[in-house]
């Protein structure tokens, strides 16, 4: 399970719910949640304050720290 998917678990969205409160396609959040694509940093900061939780918490370590 990726740090994304358990990170939305934990907060109680479904990929749809998700994708809704961030207003970006449920496919792209899916191919996140799976693993498949791989989430930019200036995603990780937009998703990471509707999580209330770090960029690093979604994608391990940002690698442009200059966009936190």
């Amino acid at each position: 399970m990726t740090k994304f998917r358990r990170l939305l678990r934990e907060k109680g969205y479904t990929g749809e719910s998700f994708a809704k409160a961030c207003g970006v396609g449920k496919s792209i959040i899916y191919k996140y949640m799976c693993g498949n694509r791989p989430i930019s940093d200036k995603n990780a900061v937009r998703f990471a304050a509707i999580l209330k939780v770090k960029p690093e918490d979604l994608i391990g370590s940002c690698s442009n720290p200059d966009i936190l």
